[in-house]
């Protein structure tokens, strides 16, 4: 047996003893995946078998000095985890935007990890990925790319995915979870979407441009008027978050993919943002453009927000970070809605590892 299937197996045995919380907040169901009494929270299966299959196929070996990630997450920690066991000899680096929180990145350098934060958010995917080129350049140095592997989509769907499909007993109405590099919202989301109707929603953080992704793609075809439409709607939804946003259109050009020039930012001066780093500027990942139409809705999350979030488990006596309170804060406000419009729901959403 492959080491990929091998982990496989051991990730989904682990998934299925992950409880299932169960907590009534203002009249409506929120079901919690307790992914924080896992060491990196739901990412333990991702890095575990990412790393696996890179043995598999001889892109790690004994002589591998250092794996590279990109992102301040739990990806990172759970690469660093699985290193320890499968390729002990190799300190894992996370190439982070410069905004990155101090806190984030402390928590990154307690956890083992080394930290490399150069490229601005500005410069999106691009500017990290020059950066671990140059890294890269190093002896025994390999970059797992976990943004652009289909593999993570596999991973999430046949261990998180799975286990908990085959321990409801009820339908869910909407699984709620963070974008991150989209493993575990399009793979657990195709795991529930396949058991019954879940509608899965992804959650952003400010300094991504998710929705407005999302938006153009779902209206990208339908004519200039239909994409200006989708284009405004979204950037309102920033504005609305605190971030600086402009639009110019230029409807007289023959090609479609240039009648709008778009720009999202910080407003000037506001720093230690990016708890919840996501998605950053720029194209969406091949990975994420691919699975894009499977997700029904984007919800933005600002860092205070996500703090309240954070709050409010700490209320249940769940102790959490950043991207578990995102995720639970747009459950609270998806859950709100629903009871506005008269609706019942029964929400699963992720309660990712603590500090």
């Amino acid at each position: 047996m492959s080491h990929y299937e091998r982990a496989i197996r051991l990730e989904r045995r682990r998934a299925m003893s992950v409880s299932l919380d169960s907590i009534d907040v203002g009249g409506m169901n929120v079901v919690l995946l307790r992914a924080d009494k896992l060491p990196a929270g739901i990412k333990t299966s991702i890095g575990r078998c990412l790393l696996a299959r890179y043995l598999d196929t001889g892109q790690v070996t004994a002589r591998t000095k250092a794996v590279v990630v990109h992102g301040s997450g739990n990806t990172a920690r759970a690469v660093r985890l699985a290193a320890d066991e499968l390729a002990p000899e190799a300190k894992v680096v996370a190439v982070v935007f410069a905004e990155t929180s101090k806190s984030t990145i402390a928590k990154l350098r307690k956890f083992g990890v080394e930290v490399v934060a150069e490229s601005s958010r500005r410069s999106g995917r691009a500017g990290r990925q020059s950066v671990t080129e140059r890294l890269c350049q190093r002896p025994g140095y390999v970059f797992l790319d976990q943004h652009e592997e289909p593999l993570i989509i596999d991973i999430q769907r046949r261990t998180f995915g799975q286990a908990i499909a085959a321990r409801l007993k009820n339908p869910l109405t909407h699984f709620v979870a963070g974008m991150g590099t989209g493993g575990t919202v399009f793979g657990i989301g195709s795991a529930l979407c396949a058991k019954s109707k879940t509608r899965v929603v992804a959650v952003e953080g400010v300094g991504s441009t998710l929705t407005l992704w999302h938006a153009y793609l779902g209206a990208k075809g339908k004519g200039y008027a239909k994409e200006k439409g989708s284009i405004e709607e979204a950037l309102l939804l920033y504005k609305n978050a605190g971030m600086l946003t402009s639009l110019k259109c230029y409807p007289r050009r023959k090609d479609p993919g240039r009648w709008f020039e778009i720009d999202v930012d910080f407003p000037k001066g506001k720093k230690g943002v990016l708890g919840i780093e996501g998605l950053g500027v720029g194209n969406p990942t091949n990975l994420i453009s691919d699975h894009l139409r499977q997700i029904n809705q984007v919800r933005i999350v600002t860092d205070e927000q996500a703090r309240e979030g954070v709050e409010c488990l700490a209320s249940h006596g769940i102790y959490a970070v950043e991207s578990a309170g995102a995720n639970f804060f747009a459950a609270l406000r998806l859950g709100e809605g629903l009871q506005r419009r008269g609706q019942k729901g029964r929400i699963l959403t992720v309660v990712t590892a603590g500090g």
